[in-house]
């Protein structure tokens, strides 16, 4: 998805701008170095196990096209072999002769030169092995697909965006990697570079869907680009889809989907860790914690690495001091962020359903700030800002309260 032209003013100094919505942003923001950044040592092997699988994609080809060429040499020499064996010299002789005058020491010399053709062929394939050299490049591919495959099961790891980052991880991912990379044959710098070359043209190949200024503030717009980011989260879609499986009156918390759309925006290629995968519903008939917990575990039977938290609406109220919530509606709208201030479930067709009681445009707009009932109360917000960091995680926000 891009936006053309589009630009949102810098709140840094230096000429660095971006790209409000895109999927691929006209410059990213290079994520800042603190603990929880997912830009990472295991991170850095995913890469490396990605630009080596493409190498070794590149190799494989060579070698595939490389091997079918010597195979149909090696037919074709062969086959003209038998037939000039089992015709004889003289026959071959007066068949050439239909086309073009030869004698019968150039019949024999043509099949001379077609031996030593074939043992030509059949030397490169002895010393060159080819084949083995595809096949051990697509052992490789393979190896390197399920490292890589292990990795992002590791940052983000079945709807949890809470990466483990301890050395003992690490180290098994290191160990992994080079024993894959000492089994493979060594890469030069001109197949290193093409490999690059390759992936940067995969990436430029992704579809776009262009989108003007005049659509993206459009209330249906925004809510299509938020379900287009979430949609592309694996770890969200994995939650929408074990709420649904659980009770279709469950609602995905927008904290997740909110910390995703802040990712794309910043321009970075790897979730920003989160904390609990916040679930909501309103059931004024049950509003016991036991009821909570149930749910609670049976998500966690379907997605058991993500960190569940389950709140029934409907006895919020008395933990946050309030006249009790009519709806679901009216509790999210009491939420201290308007750029948190919204769930979302799939519906029946799978479609993303939000209910968003102030919109997306802060959101978008990396704006934190305050929902009405929560303008006396902006040192929570300021307070939760500092505690989750959210400024030096993404930069480009800004927080802009009543007070400031």
């Amino acid at each position: 998805m891009t936006i053309k032209d589009l630009r949102l003013p810098d709140q840094s100094r230096g000429p660095r701008r971006f790209a409000l919505i895109s999927w691929t942003t006209t410059q990213v923001v290079q994520p800042p170095q603190v603990e929880g950044r997912q830009e990472s040592r295991i991170e850095d092997y995913l890469k490396k196990a990605t630009l080596l699988k493409q190498i070794m994609s590149n190799k494989a080809r060579r070698y595939r096209v490389i091997n079918a060429a010597q195979n149909i040499a090696t037919v074709a020499v062969s086959s003209l072999l038998l037939f000039i064996g089992f015709s004889g010299l003289d026959k071959i002789t007066l068949y050439l002769s239909w086309f073009h005058s030869v004698s019968r020491q150039g019949a024999e010399f043509t099949f001379n030169l077609l031996v030593f053709a074939l043992f030509v062929v059949g030397v490169l394939h002895l010393v060159f092995r080819f084949a083995e050299k595809q096949s051990s490049a697509e052992k490789g591919i393979a190896a390197l697909a399920a490292l890589a495959n292990e990795i992002e099961d590791t940052i983000t790891s079945k709807g949890n965006l809470v990466i483990s980052e301890g050395p003992a991880r690490v180290d098994l991912v290191r160990t992994r990697y080079e024993a894959i990379a000492e089994n493979l044959p060594a890469n030069s710098d001109r197949e290193f570079l093409r490999a690059k070359r390759d992936l940067a043209t995969k990436e430029s190949r992704r579809p776009t869907i262009t989108i003007s200024p005049q659509q993206l503030f459009d209330r249906k717009q925004q809510q299509r680009i938020v379900s287009s980011i979430a949609l592309g989260s694996r770890a969200i879609v994995d939650a929408l889809v074990a709420l649904r499986s659980t009770d279709k009156a469950l609602y995905l918390g927008g904290g997740m989907i909110r910390n995703a759309v802040w990712d794309h925006l910043h321009g970075y290629g790897s979730p920003t860790p989160g904390d609990d995968v916040d679930v909501i519903h309103f059931d004024s008939a049950d509003t016991e914690k036991r009821h909570d917990e149930a749910i609670r575990v049976r998500l966690t039977s379907l997605v058991p690495n993500a960190r569940w938290s389950v709140k029934n609406q409907a006895r919020m109220h008395s933990v946050n001091r309030e006249p009790p919530y009519s709806s679901i509606e009216d509790a999210i709208s009491r939420w201290p962020e308007t750029a948190t201030a919204f769930v979302a479930r799939l519906d029946e067709t799978g479609r993303i359903e939000f209910v968003a009681p102030y919109g997306f445009d802060d959101l978008l707009r990396l704006l934190i700030t305050n929902t009405p009932p929560f303008a006396a109360r902006v040192d929570v917000i300021r307070r939760r800002a500092e505690e989750k960091q959210w400024q030096r995680l993404w930069p480009r926000l800004r927080l802009l309260l009543p007070s400031d």
